[in-house]
Parts: C-alpha cells; structure tokens; sequence
C-alpha cells in the first residue's frame, strides 16, 4: 500500500514540475516565479524523493519481515528488491536531470527565448538623429541636413498584383524619373504585397514629383513616402579641407572636423517598437523613443573672409592662403587649393569621375598644415633675430652687397646678382638681401640656428585641431643620424636663407608672424569654444621692435612695394621665393619653379590686427602672392565697410 501511494505522489509531482515549467508558457513562468522560488522548488522536489524513498524502504522491509513471521518464508526476493532500488535510482536521476535542464531553459536562456519570442510579434525601427551643423563666427550654417523623401511600396496581403498595382507602378515611376517595372523591382514589390512588408522603390525623389503624385495618387495605400534627413553642404567646396566629409554608407565622418567630432555631430538614434501579426501587419506602436540631435558646433571662420580667401589664386593654381586672429590664434579663413566638394561623396562615385576629379593635384591634402615647404626669405625671420640676439650684428650695421659672398671657395649669391650695395640692417631685411643672412650664419652654428628657430615654434606641431606636420628644422646630430654624414658649414649658409633641409607647413609660419606682431607665440584655434593658449616669444623686445619695422619698411621700399598704395592699412610683410631644384639644374617642367610665399600682419584703421599667410607653388617668383595678397586687402577693406553701413 505504502509502494502504491508513493508512487502516485512522485507521479503527480513530476506533473507539477512539467506543468510550471513547460517551454511554452516560459515567458509567463519567468514573470510569476523569481530564481529563488525555483531553485527552492527543485532541490525541496529532490529532498522529497530522497524522504518518500527511504521512508518506502523501511515500510518494505517492515512489511517483508512480518510476513516472513507469519508465514515463515520471505515475500519478496533480494534480486527483486535491488531491482526496484536500481529503478528508483535511475527515476530520480532522470527526475534531476529534467530540473536541470529546465533550470537551464528558464534561467540561463531565459532572455534569448524571449527575444526569441518577442521577435514574432515586435518590429523595431530606427529613428535616426539629426547631425549637428557647422556654424561660423557669426551663425552662418557651413554645414546643415537637408529633407530627403524616399518612395516605398507598402503591402496588403494580395496575393498576386494585379494589373491596376502594375498602372499605378508605371505612372509613379514616370513622375520619379525611375523605371520601376523592372523584373527585380516587379519580383521585389510582389514579395512586399503578400507579406505586406514594405520595399524601397526610389530615394530622395524630388519636392516637385513629390507634389505631382500627392495630386494624381491621392488615396492609394500601396505608396508611402518617408522623410528623413542628409548632410548637405550649401557652398560645395568652401571650406572643404576644415569641414571634411562624410562616408555615404555609414554617415559617418572620415575627415576634417566631421571625422574629429562624430561623437558630437551624430547625435542618439530612436526607435519604434510595433507590435505585428503573423503577416507583418502593424497593429499597435508598443514604443517610442525620440531621437536626439547632434550638437552644433560653432568654428572661428568667418564666412565673408572664407569667402574672399577662396577667390585669390587663379584656376589651376596650387596653394592655400591662412587668415588668423593676431592676438586669439583664431582661424578666420583657411583654404588649400585644389579644393573638393564634400557633396561629392555623398552620392555614387565612378571610377571615371574619381580620376577625373580627385587625382590631379591631389586636393584631398590640406596644404596649410598637412603639406610642409621650404620657408625660403620668410626664414630670414629667425637668421636676423639669431644675429640680433648673439650679437653678430647691430641694428645700425651696414652690410656691402656685391651680389655673392666667397666661402671656402664657393660662391653663395644674393636674389639680385648685380648686388644690392651699401645697405642698412633694415634695408637689407626690406630688400629680402641674402648677403647679411650669409655674414651671420658665417659666424653661427646650425644648432644655434635651430634653437632660435624652436623659439618661432618652426619643427614642431602647433597642436592644431586638425592632423599636421611637424616640419623640420635640421640640425647636426639629425643629419648625422638621418644622413649618415656630419654638418657642413656651407650648409649653414643655405640653412640661413630657408633653404637646405629646413620645411614648415603654412600654419606655423602663421602663428610665426603672430608672435612678430603680438610677442607670443599663440595657438591656432578653429573652435570659438578652445581656449586660448598662448606663451611667451623668447626675444628681446628691441629684437621684436626691429622685426617689427623691418617688415613695415618691406612695404615702404622693399619686396613689399606693391602693397603701399593702399589707404587705411597699416602693413607688414616679408616675401619669399622657395627653390624647388638646384640652381644649376636644367628646368624643365613647371614642377620645377619657385614657389611664392607671402607673409603678413595687418590693421584695418586701427582695427584688431589679423596675419594673413599665401604659399602658390611653382610660380617662379614672389610676385604671385603679392597681387593675391593686394586683391585680399582691398577685399576685406570692402567687407568691413559693407558692415559699417548695416
């Protein structure tokens, strides 16, 4: 009786266990029962057997051995009674492993099934954000998002399209300027009308066929037109090389500030959680959760002098032109020619159209700071205030130019081979006279050199915002270590006019002539959020004073002469022609020209002072920049009256 009783209670709690635990009301189970009531249940469900089975045995042999009494011979034999012992072992292993198992399908899998679950009947979809936009100094949108519509076909359950789905696939089409009874469009469209699922027929279709079918398909259910938004650039290529561009799969940024701040920019997507049928039919919104927009940025360009800057160098030229603020190191224009339009690369790119527009004078490279030059007479700079400052030479020094000095039986010539003549310190600087350059760097060494030109922050980065070369400023162990020889002090002589080994990149000669003008040697900012960094120019200040009025006197009677006729300006400049192959070389292609710098701070009737830097490769003279630079100033003398007179 005991046996029977036994039995029927491990039946009826195997039939529990399988009944809180079946797989299909899993969901329902995991929101009624927490891990503990569980765990409890299953190892209270294994204390029980253990109980009902030791309890059975004793009640067995209590039972067998009073029979034994009564009748004198045993019931139940012993191979029988291990039999049954093997049985119920090998039941409540089973009855173990099932709670196990289902321990496994409730606990450890339990968010899987319910993903599992929910994907049958939930359909999420993504809201994405909008992108921050790129904003000047004054508010003006460099880059925005402009509204897209995109076409779709949206199902209902037909079976088979019929012919009035194939006229209404025609007219729209027609209206979008796209075939769409093509086979892959048909066989798509079809697989969205039984599913009622939901297919792309044509992006960002015009406003104007947008209109058109909201007049001639007015109540058709099967077309629905989606909005979103897409990077737009309304000026194309102005500020290209600062702004960069995005990548038109992911829409995300790969350079310029696009690529520096896509955290920023890109904002946090939303969904829409949709509860569905079994066909894919919308029932009811579960969830919404409203995208956030990127944050807007606001740069230190200003759109009018951006503006200006992109129209100095003729079609076909090479080169950049940087404008900064004097005192704040802030970017007022920065452009590198040639230049691209970032709207370029969010569209399909042709092989053909690639090489056609993107290989020819590379115009992915941003010259202002990723591009490092020969700074030719502008170093002049650093050789004078070197002079100046070791006393090798005097500010009331003359110097006779003949047009070439001697040294160790090599003639170094000035720009004029005729000679300058009896020249002053100031007229010598003015005049862009090599021969004075030759004198000091007769009595310094190179790393002397080098340690003046560190202090004008030449041969190292500026820590721009934007990726930048660090330039090179040689010195003796650099040559010994990267060309395998010692210094020679004939080089000295070249070094000492920007030629030789030296490089720099446009923007530290910008923030070099700023240090001229303000004595600190200032960061160049993009953002009107950074803060201003700025240290002291190592220099005596008469040093700075002399720099100072031997670039007003560059003007004056100098290389700089052009620039004196205009009014209201007060101008400091110094010219440069960098040389691109030895002197004795035979030019061949235009490759092999000078290029022309041009450097200047200035003031617009007292106005705040602002550097303007200009670098045109192989153009065989200074010239160039110096008509670019005289086309900018009587430019930004227009922009400041037009904003008076508002």
């Amino acid at each position: 009786m005991v046996i029977v009783c036994m039995n029927t209670l491990i039946l009826y709690m195997i039939k529990m266990s399988l009944k809180i635990f079946n797989v299909k009301t899993l969901i329902k189970v995991r929101q009624s029962y927490n891990i503990g009531d569980i765990v409890a249940f299953s190892i209270k469900s294994v204390i029980i057997c253990v109980i009902i089975k030791n309890i059975s045995l004793y009640e067995e042999r209590v039972f067998m051995e009073e029979l034994s009494l009564k009748s004198g011979r045993s019931v139940l034999s012993d191979r029988r009674i291990q039999k049954m012992k093997h049985i119920f072992y090998g039941f409540l292993i089973c009855v173990f492993i099932i709670v196990l198992r289902l321990f496994y399908l409730q606990i450890e899998s339990c968010a899987f099934l319910r993903r599992m679950g929910e994907h049958n009947f939930l359909r999420t979809e993504v809201v994405p954000p909008l992108r921050g936009n790129f904003l000047d100094c004054n508010n003006v949108l460099l880059a925005a998002n402009r509204p897209v519509f995109d076409l779709y076909w949206q199902g209902k359950g037909s079976s088979l399209l019929q012919p009035y789905h194939y006229e209404l696939l025609r007219k729209v089409g027609f209206i979008a300027g796209s075939d769409l009874l093509r086979p892959e469009v048909i066989q798509s469209v079809h697989y969205a009308e039984q599913n009622m699922r939901r297919t792309l027929l044509a992006r960002d279709i015009s406003f104007e066929a947008l209109c058109q079918m909201s007049e001639q398909c007015p109540y058709v259910s099967n077309i629905f037109v989606e909005n979103r938004f897409k990077r737009v650039y309304p000026f194309k290529s102005f500020a290209s090389h600062v702004l960069g561009y995005l990548n038109r799969i992911e829409n995300c940024g790969k350079s310029g500030l696009e690529l520096l701040f896509e955290n920023q920019l890109q904002g946090e997507s939303g969904h829409i959680t949709r509860i569905t049928n079994s066909r894919g039919k919308s029932l009811s919104c579960k969830e919404f959760k409203h995208a956030k927009a990127g944050d807007n940025i606001q740069l230190t360009i200003d759109f009018q002098i951006q503006q200006l800057a992109e129209t100095l160098l003729d079609p076909g030229q090479v080169g950049c032109v940087v404008v900064s603020d004097a005192e704040t190191g802030a970017i007022r224009a920065m452009a590198s020619f040639p230049s691209f339009d970032p709207n370029f690369f969010l569209g399909t790119i042709t092989q053909q159209r690639w090489k056609e527009e993107m290989i020819a004078n590379n115009p992915m490279l941003n010259r202002v700071c990723s591009a490092e030059y020969p700074p030719a007479s502008v170093f002049k700079i650093v050789t004078f205030a070197a002079g100046l400052e070791e006393d090798l030479m005097q500010e009331s020094s003359e110097v006779v130019c003949k047009g070439y000095v001697n040294f160790c039986g090599r003639n170094y010539y000035c720009i004029r081979h005729s000679g300058h003549g009896k020249l002053c310190m100031k007229d010598a600087f003015a005049k862009s006279c090599n021969i004075q350059c030759f004198e000091i760097a007769k009595k310094i060494k190179i790393d002397k050199l080098a340690d003046y030109a560190a202090r004008f922050g030449l041969g190292q980065k500026t820590n721009f915002l934007l990726p930048e070369k660090r330039g090179l400023v040689p010195t003796s162990s650099w040559k010994k270590e990267n060309k395998g020889e010692s210094w020679w002090r004939g080089e000295t002589l070249s070094a000492s006019i920007g030629q030789s080994y030296l490089l720099a990149t446009p923007l530290q000669i910008s923030r070099l002539v700023n240090s001229i003008c303000t004595g600190y040697l200032v960061k160049p900012r993009l953002l009107e959020t950074e803060p201003i960094e700025r240290e002291k120019l190592r220099l005596a200040e008469s040093t700075r004073t002399f720099l100072r009025e031997s670039m007003k006197e560059a003007v004056n009677s100098g290389t700089g002469w052009r620039l004196r006729s205009l009014k209201n300006f007060d101008t400091y400049v110094k010219t440069g022609t960098a040389q691109t192959c030895g002197l004795l070389k035979e030019i061949t292609s235009a490759r092999q020209l000078e290029h022309a710098w041009l450097i200047s701070f200035f003031s617009y009737k007292g106005g705040r002072p602002l550097s303007l830097v200009i670098l045109i490769e192989n153009v065989g003279s200074s010239l160039p920049a110096i008509v670019a630079t005289k086309k900018f100033l009587q430019g930004y003398e227009r922009i400041i009256e037009m904003q008076k007179s508002v």
